[in-house]
C-alpha cells in the first residue's frame, strides 16, 4: 500500500512497516507523534527526516503485528 494508505492505518492505531524493515512505524496515541520503532527496541521520534521522506515515497507498506518485527 502507499504511505498515504499506511498513514491512515496508523491513524487507526495500526503499526506499519515495509518488507525490508526489521522494526515498524506508529503514531503515539498520547502525543500524536510519528514514532519509528527499531529492531533493537530503540524508538526514534525525530531526527530522521531524510529517511522518513524517502520511505514515504515507497508503495510496499504493510500493516504488521509487533511480534512479527521483534524477532
Amino acid at each position: 500500500m502507499t504511505f498515504k494508505e499506511a498513514y491512515q492505518k496508523m491513524l487507526e492505531g495500526k503499526k506499519i512497516a515495509r518488507p525490508c524493515f526489521k522494526g515498524y512505524w506508529f503514531i503515539d496515541g498520547i502525543t500524536g507523534l510519528l514514532v519509528i520503532h527499531l529492531a533493537d527496541g530503540q524508538e526514534i521520534i525525530d531526527g530522521l527526516l531524510d529517511l522518513t521522506v524517502r520511505n514515504t515515497l515507497a508503495d510496499d507498506w504493510q500493516v504488521v503485528e509487533e511480534e512479527y518485527h521483534e524477532r
